[in-house]
C-alpha cells in the first residue's frame, strides 16, 4: 500500500479496529487537523476520563499517513512512574493490534508503517530508569518508536546527561532525543519548565540544509495550559455524544475531614479507617491518595490490621516501588479499579497510593479519600472517581469523596509549609474552609465544575532558566566530561524561589547478593529491578542518619533538605553496597557523600530498605534479588544463577566445586528438574526453567572457591544495546568477520538509515563514506594479532584483516595497540585520495573518530611506545599512517573539528549523524556475531 494513500477519513475505522469502540468527536477531528496542516496544536486541553492517551494513536496514524512530515519518534512523557507503565500498556495494545490484527483497516496502517520502516510497524520502550534496556530504545534510528518517558529519564538523555547511560552512549541518545520526534508532555501543566527547555532545545537547532526539521512539543492536560496560543479542546458535538458526556458531567460531591496536624503520619491513617468504615454498600472500592511514601505506607498497616480481618484487600500502589514490584501490585488491584468492570457486591476493595495514580492513569473508585493538596493535584486525584460515571448513573447518586485536613481558627493561616507542595495547600485549605462556611457543601468535584481558586492555590509554577550556547557547550562534552558543567536539573524541573534550596534529583537503588563485574556481565541490570529514589533520601539512608519524606512528584516544591544535615556525617564507604560503573568495570566503593544524582547504586539485599515493595528506609527485612526475574522481563535474554541465597525453599543448587563425578551439565539439569517439579513458581522462573533447558544454553561459572556459583543463560547474548564501545574487547566475538566485509556492511546499512529518515543526498554519501572507512585502523598489525589470540601462525595464514576475533581467541590486555583504532583511522583516511569523495570532509573524519564516543570533544592520547607505520588496501585505495601522528596536533584538529560541525550542524544534529552511523555499526556488529 502506497504510504501516502491514508486519509483522515481512515481514523475512524482504525480506531474501531485497535479498540473494539468508536472514537470520540474530538479524536477524529484532532487527525484531521493533524494530517491536514501537517502539524500538531501546542496543547491539548482535555477534562480527566475523556481519552486522552489516545494521542499516541492518533500520532502513529499520522506518521503512516504523513511520513515525510511526521516525526519517526512518539514521546509520551509522564511525570508520575506508576502510569509510565500503564501508559505503556496502551502502547503495547496498540503495537500488538498493528502487528497482529486481521481488521482490514489496521492491517492498511500496519502496511504503511512498514512501508515508511522496514521494520515492525512500530515499536514500544519505557523510559524509566532503566541501564541495558535503554539501548533498545536506540537500536534502529530509521524506525518508529513510541516510548513512555518520566522527564528525568528523556530529558537527562535530551541534555547529553542521559541518567543511567555511560559517557560514550550520551550522544547517541541525545541525538535520537533531540532529532525527528514528537514530545507530548501528559498533564503539561506540572511540568512547565520541561516543556520551555524542549522548545529552546528545538528552536537552538540551526536551519541545516540537508537535515529533515521533524521535531513538535504538545503539551497535554486536564488543567487548561494559560500560556499556550493553539490550543485544541472538545466542543459542542463531544458533549452531544453519550459516552463522553457521561464522563465528563458526572456529579461526584467532595466533603471536609478535619483532623488534627500535629502528627499526619498518624492522624491521616486514623481519619481514612474512620471514613472507610462508614461508607454505603454501593462503595465497594475505595482509593485513598496521599501525598508522601510514608504516610502511604502507615496508612496501609492501619487499614491491614482493622479491615484485613474484616475481609477487605488492602493493596499499596507508590511510584517509589521497583517496576517489578509494582507490576504485581497492580495485578493485584487491577479487576477492582478497572471503569469498565461490573457492578458487584464482591470484596472491598481499598487501594492506598501516593501521586503515582493522579495523570493518566485509567482506575475508578466508588469513593475516593484524599489528603489535602493543591487545587490541580484534587482535581487529577478526582479524576478517578466514578472515572466512566457509571455509578452515579446507575445509582442517581453522586460518588463521593473526602479532603482530609487540618482543623484549625479559620485566622490561622500558613497552617504549615507542606514538603512536597509548599503554601499551595494552605491556601486551597482555606478556600475549602471559607466555602464550606458560606453553605458550599459538599465542593463540587466533578470534571467541568468551575473552580475559581487563587492562583497561589495551584501547584508552584516553575520556570526554566534562559538556555544559553555555553550550556550547550559544556552538555555536548560527553567524553572527557568538563571539570566544571551546569547541572541539568533546573533545566528539567524548574527554578526554585529559594535558592538555598535543593531539589531531590534521584539516584537508582539495585539490590544484588553478588555485584561483581562478571556477575553483572553475566546478569545485566535491567530497569525492571530499580527503585528510584531521591539523591538525598539515598544518601541518608546509606549514612543511616534520618529518613527524609518522600513524594512521588519531584519538581512541584519543597521537598527539600538541609545538605549539611544529612551530609555531614557517616561518610565511610561500606561493603554492602557501592556505584555500578559499567559492566566492564569494577563497582566502585564510594562515601555517600561522593554519590551524585542519576548515579546507580548496587546494594546488599539484606540492608533491607523496603516495605511491602515500596521505599521504607527505616526497614531491615531482606529485600529480593529480581536480576533473573528482570531478564525474563526484558524478553530478549532468561538467565537463573545457581546461587543459593537466590533459592531458599528449593533444592539445594549444584556448585561448580561440588565433589562427584557427574558432568556439570548433568547436575545442572538434575536440578533444574526437581525445581521444575516444585509447585507455586512464580510464573517468571517457570519460563526461565524452560528456556536455559535448551541445548543452545549458556552455562558459566562466577566467582571462585566456596564462594562460586553456576549461571546458566539462553536468548539473545549478543545485543547491540550492550554494545556501547566500553574498549577494544568488543572487537572478541569469536565471529572471524573480515574487515573487509564488515565495512561494506555497514557502509550499505548506514546508507539505508539516511535515507529512510530523508537526509540529503550529500549526508547520505558522507555517513556511507565515514561508514566504509571507520575501522580502517584495525589493520594496525598488534591489533590483528588480537584477534587470532597472539598465535602468530593464525596470523601468517590470514587472507585479510579481521574486524572480529577468530573462535576461541584469547587477548592479552597488555597487547592492544597505545592508539586507538578509530584515531588511527582518522590519520589513514585524512592522508587517502578517497576523502576526496567527502562533501563534507570534517564531518568523515569526525563521524570515523567518533564512532566510539572517545573524542568529544578532546581525544584521549595514549603514547605510542613503538609507533609504526600502518597501511590498508580496500583493492581500489591504499590508506596509510604512522601511529607517532597521534600526538597532540591531532587532538587539536579533531577537538577544532567537532566545534566546527556543532556550529554548523547544531549540537543535536551533529549527535543524530553520529547516532546514525554508530547504530549502524553497532546491529551489524550484533548480527555478525549472533546468538551463541
Amino acid at each position: 500500500m502506497p504510504s501516502g494513500a491514508l486519509t483522515a477519513d481512515a481514523f475512524a475505522g482504525f480506531f474501531h479496529g485497535v479498540h473494539g469502540f468508536a472514537p470520540y468527536p474530538w479524536q477524529e477531528r484532532l487527525v484531521r487537523r493533524v494530517i491536514g496542516a501537517g502539524t500538531w496544536p501546542e496543547a491539548v486541553d482535555l477534562p480527566t476520563g475523556s481519552g486522552k492517551t489516545t494521542l499516541i494513536d492518533i500520532a502513529v496514524f499520522a506518521l503512516a499517513a504523513n511520513p515525510e512530515t511526521a516525526p519517526r519518534r512518539l514521546v509520551y512523557i509522564i511525570n508520575r512512574r506508576t502510569v509510565v507503565d500503564q501508559a505503556f500498556e496502551h502502547v503495547l495494545k496498540l503495537q500488538s493490534a498493528l502487528t497482529d490484527s486481521g481488521d482490514p483497516a489496521v492491517r492498511r496502517v500496519s502496511d504503511c508503517l512498514r512501508d515508511v520502516c522496514n521494520d515492525a510497524p512500530i515499536n514500544g520502550v519505557r523510559l524509566r530508569g532503566g541501564i541495558r534496556d535503554l539501548g533498545t530504545w536506540a537500536d534502529r534510528p530509521d524506525t518508529a518508536w513510541v516510548t513512555v518517558a518520566t522527564i528525568d529519564q528523556f530529558g537527562s538523555k535530551l541534555l547529553f546527561r542521559g541518567y543511567g547511560s555511560g559517557p560514550k552512549m550520551r550522544p547517541v541518545h541525545a541525538g535520537l532525543a533531540g532529532n525527528d520526534c514528537l514530545v507530548i508532555l501528559d498533564e503539561a501543566h506540572l511540568d512547565k519548565p520541561f516543556a520551555e527547555t524542549v522548545r529552546q532545545v528545538r528552536d537552538a537547532q540551526p536551519d541545516t540544509s540537508g537535515l529533515p526539521r521533524r521535531y513538535e512539543i504538545v503539551e497535554m492536560s486536564a488543567t487548561p495550559v494559560r500560556s499556550v496560543d493553539d490550543r485544541f479542546t472538545f466542543d459542542e458535538d463531544d458533549l452531544a455524544c453519550a459516552e463522553f458526556s457521561r464522563r465528563v458531567t458526572s456529579p461526584k460531591d467532595a466533603f471536609l475531614r478535619m483532623i488534627d496536624w500535629s502528627d499526619p503520619h498518624r492522624t491521616i491513617p486514623a481519619a481514612v479507617l474512620d471514613i472507610a468504615q462508614q461508607l454505603d454498600e454501593r462503595e465497594q472500592t475505595v482509593g485513598v491518595v496521599v501525598n508522601r511514601v510514608r504516610t502511604a505506607l502507615k496508612t496501609h498497616r492501619a487499614l491491614i490490621d482493622e479491615l484485613g480481618p474484616k475481609g477487605w484487600g488492602v493493596h499499596l500502589l507508590t511510584g517509589r516501588m521497583r517496576p517489578l514490584d509494582r507490576d504485581d501490585a497492580v495485578v493485584k488491584v487491577q479487576a477492582a479499579v478497572d471503569p469498565g468492570r461490573a457492578a458487584d457486591a464482591g470484596t472491598r476493595t481499598v487501594v492506598v497510593a501516593t501521586q503515582c495514580i493522579e495523570a493518566g492513569a485509567d482506575y475508578s473508585f466508588d469513593a475516593l479519600v484524599t489528603e489535602v493538596a493543591p487545587i490541580d493535584s484534587l482535581r487529577q486525584r478526582f479524576g478517578r472517581l466514578d472515572r466512566r460515571g457509571k455509578l452515579s448513573a446507575t445509582t442517581r447518586q453522586a460518588a463521593r469523596a473526602w479532603i482530609v485536613g487540618p482543623a484549625r481558627p479559620k485566622s490561622a493561616a500558613n497552617f504549615v509549609v507542606d514538603p512536597v507542595y509548599g503554601g499551595a495547600v494552605s491556601v486551597t485549605w482555606d478556600e475549602l474552609l471559607e466555602r464550606a462556611e458560606r453553605g458550599a457543601t459538599p465542593f463540587d468535584a466533578s470534571p467541568l465544575a468551575s473552580h475559581a481558586f487563587p492562583e497561589a492555590a495551584y501547584t508552584t509554577r516553575l520556570s526554566a532558566p534562559l538556555l544559553l550556547p555555553h550550556h550547550m557547550d559544556a552538555w555536548a562534552q560527553t567524553n572527557p566530561v568538563p571539570a566544571q558543567a551546569p547541572s541539568i536539573d533546573r533545566f528539567l524541573h524548574g527554578m526554585l524561589p529559594d535558592r538555598e534550596a535543593h531539589r531531590p534529583a534521584d539516584v537508582s537503588i539495585v539490590w544484588r547478593h553478588d555485584r561483581s563485574p562478571a556477575a553483572v556481565r553475566e546478569v545485566p541490570i535491567r530497569g525492571a529491578e530499580k527503585l528510584q529514589v531521591p539523591w538525598r533520601a539515598a544518601v541518608a539512608w546509606l549514612t543511616r542518619d534520618m529518613e527524609i519524606d518522600v513524594s512521588d512528584v519531584s519538581d512541584v516544591g519543597n521537598e527539600t533538605v538541609d545538605a549539611r544535615a544529612t551530609l555531614g556525617r557517616h561518610l565511610d564507604t561500606s561493603e554492602d553496597w557501592c556505584r555500578f560503573t559499567g559492566q566492564d568495570t569494577a563497582p566502585e566503593l564510594i562515601g555517600p557523600g561522593d554519590i551524585h544524582p542519576g548515579d546507580v547504586l548496587l546494594v546488599d539485599p539484606a540492608r533491607g530498605g523496603l516495605s511491602n515493595g515500596t521505599w521504607c528506609p527505616s526497614s531491615r527485612e531482606a529485600v529480593s534479588d529480581l536480576g533473573d526475574a528482570a531478564q525474563r522481563a526484558y524478553q530478549r535474554r532468561y538467565t537463573l544463577r545457581l546461587d543459593p541465597r537466590l533459592h531458599a525453599g528449593l533444592p539445594h543448587p549444584p556448585r561448580p566445586f561440588d565433589d562427584g563425578d557427574a558432568p556439570d551439565s548433568e547436575r545442572i539439569d538434575a536440578w533444574l528438574a526437581a525445581v521444575a517439579a516444585t509447585p507455586g513458581l512464580p510464573a517468571w522462573m517457570i519460563e526461565t526453567l524452560d528456556k536455559v533447558a535448551s541445548p543452545r544454553r549458556r552455562v558459566r561459572r562466577i566467582g571462585a572457591g566456596g564462594a562460586a556459583y553456576f549461571v546458566v543463560s539462553a536468548g539473545l547474548h549478543a545485543e547491540a544495546d550492550t554494545m556501547d564501545g566500553s574498549d577494544e574487547s568488543q572487537s572478541v566475538t569469536g565471529a572471524g568477520v573480515p574487515l573487509r566485509d564488515h565495512l561494506s556492511r555497514v557502509g550499505d546499512r548506514v546508507r539505508e538509515y539516511a535515507e529512510r529518515l530523508g537526509l540529503s543526498a550529500d549526508l547520505c554519501d558522507d555517513l556511507e563514506l565515514a561508514a566504509r572507512l571507520h575501522d580502517i585502523g584495525k589493520a594496525d598489525p598488534r591489533f590483528q594479532r588480537q584477534m587470532v589470540g597472539g598465535d602468530v601462525v593464525r596470523l601468517e595464514c590470514l587472507d585479510e584483516p579481521l574486524a572480529k576475533s577468530l573462535p576461541g581467541a584469547r587477548t592479552d590486555p597488555a597487547g592492544w595497540p597505545a592508539v586507538y583504532h578509530e584515531l588511527l583511522g582518522v590519520l589513514m583516511a585524512r592522508d587517502s585520495d578517497r576523502l576526496r569523495d567527502a562533501h563534507d570532509e570534517d564531518l568523515v573524519l569526525h563521524l570515523i573518530g567518533n564512532h566510539h564516543g572517545r573524542a568529544r570533544s578532546l581525544p584521549l592520547l595514549r603514547p605510542d611506545r613503538n609507533p609504526r607505520s600502518v597501511t590498508y588496501s580496500d583493492g581500489t585505495h591504499v590508506y596509510c599512517a604512522d601511529t607517532a601522528a597521534a600526538g597532540p596536533a591531532l587532538a587539536t584538529e579533531m577537538t577544532e573539528r567537532f566545534w566546527r560541525l556543532s556550529r554548523r550542524y547544531g549540537h543535536h544534529g551533529l549527535a543524530w549523524l553520529e547516532a546514525i552511523m554508530r547504530q549502524a555499526d553497532q546491529q551489524e556488529s550484533a548480527l555478525e556475531r549472533g546468538p551463541e
